[in-house]
């Protein structure tokens, strides 16, 4: 099988359900993948699955993004459909429709793939008041022509629809055609593929208890949570750190979690990283005794696969995450951690009695179980088996439709 696949990702990404759901593990499944982007780095962009189909962005902002990725997506109407067998568009709710009628008139089936209610996000940005009124007004447009796109055709048109999780999949179930047609693909983890411990960071850090979160730092994630909880756990375990690796994706969020920490006065127990390449990221979380995973129950989180638990999972450390329900449930099916309220307190108690386990060599079996979970349940290799599965499942249901109706005629 060759499909092509629309991103609304610039390329490369570090997204590990492109790079390696459909760069590696896909192939590796005899799909070849070619990719369909936008490459802002005037080098060269390499792309594993197959052939890259890219384009440069006009200088101008997000808009000019946006035009340049509305050429790309025109060009689905003539070369770059040819030989295909299969459109996937990923996150693309308005310009994701000229997808569909571009398959349709190519003859293939077409699937969408929504891993974020992206229209709703941008309804959200709309009502933000200390965003500027022209930004808000974008926003608004797009949400609102986004999410007429997603429930008018996307999601009951499609030949496939791809979703980040089983509360998404609830969300959308009254616009679903066929249920038989959906599928869930949570957000995974290369366990193979996972750097060795770092031996390059922080010499504070050195000798230290240390929990690490891992993540954008966006004012709606609430992450003030953690400073707190981080003020409350050292006055028991002095030998306490917490290390924050990110920043914010937000640009008037930027800062804004390192000043919360200094008016605090929590600073000498906080180590901001700032962003790093991933391999690099992940050869520190290695090293921390516990990850922190605190998401809020928002309507845009809720239907969320967030992927802190299960790389940490996979580094082999334990987890503190409140009930947000993708990551609930990992926790609570690999015991790989405490489930715990979305408070100071909260955390706080979770660290200490995660710290408590360690020194008592609990967490050595435990540990071992919960990376094998990940293994079975989210590593990419068994996701992406059931992808292509699923793949395959909708090209033959297509090409069953398509000879049932020329007999017809």
């Amino acid at each position: 099988m060759r499909l092509l696949l629309a991103t609304a990702e610039f390329h490369p990404t570090d997204r590990p359900d492109i790079q390696v759901l459909f760069g590696q593990a896909l192939p590796a499944q005899g799909i070849q993948v070619d990719l369909l982007a936008v490459t802002p780095s005037p080098g060269p962009a390499p792309w594993s699955g197959g052939v890259l189909h890219g384009r440069q962005p006009r200088r101008g902002g997000a808009r000019a993004a946006l035009a340049t990725d509305l050429r790309l997506q025109c060009g689905l109407l003539g070369e770059a459909l040819r030989g295909m067998d299969l459109l996937v568009v990923r996150d693309k709710p308005v310009l994701g429709l000229i997808g569909w009628l571009a398959a349709r008139r190519a003859g293939i089936p077409f699937a969408y793939w929504m891993s974020y209610p992206l229209p709703a996000h941008h309804r959200w940005l709309a009502r933000r008041n200390d965003l500027p009124l022209a930004r808000r007004v974008w926003m608004a447009s797009r949400g609102l022509l986004g999410q007429a796109g997603l429930n008018q055709v996307l999601v009951p048109r499609s030949d496939w629809l791809f979703v980040q999780s089983q509360a998404m999949l609830e969300s959308l179930r009254p616009f679903i055609g066929a249920a038989d047609q959906v599928s869930v693909v949570p957000m995974g983890v290369d366990v193979d593929a996972l750097p060795q411990a770092s031996h390059d960071w922080p010499a504070a850090l050195n000798g230290r208890s240390v929990g690490v979160y891992l993540g954008t730092l966006d004012r709606a994630r609430g992450l003030e949570v953690l400073i707190d909880a981080t003020l409350r756990v050292v006055r028991q375990r002095p030998d306490f750190r917490l290390l924050v690796i990110g920043e914010a994706d937000e640009p008037r969020d930027v800062g804004a979690l390192h000043d919360f920490a200094r008016l605090r006065g929590a600073l000498p127990w906080v180590h901001f990283a700032g962003r790093m390449p991933r391999a690099r990221a992940l050869s520190w979380v290695r090293r921390c005794a516990v990850a922190l995973s605190p998401v809020p129950r928002t309507p845009l989180t809720e239907v969320g696969s967030p992927t802190k638990a299960i790389e940490a999972l996979a580094c082999g450390i334990p987890v503190v995450c409140n009930d947000q329900p993708d990551q609930a449930a990992v926790i609570r099916s690999s015991h790989g951690g405490h489930v715990v309220d979305l408070s100071a307190a909260g955390f706080a108690q979770g660290v200490l009695r995660t710290l408590r386990e360690i020194d008592a060599g609990h967490w050595l079996e435990r540990s071992r179980v919960a990376r094998e979970w990940i293994r079975r349940h989210r590593d990419y290799q068994a996701i992406g088996a059931q992808v292509a599965s699923d793949l395959r499942i909708c090209q033959s249901r297509y090409a069953q439709r398509r000879m049932q109706e020329q007999s017809i005629r």
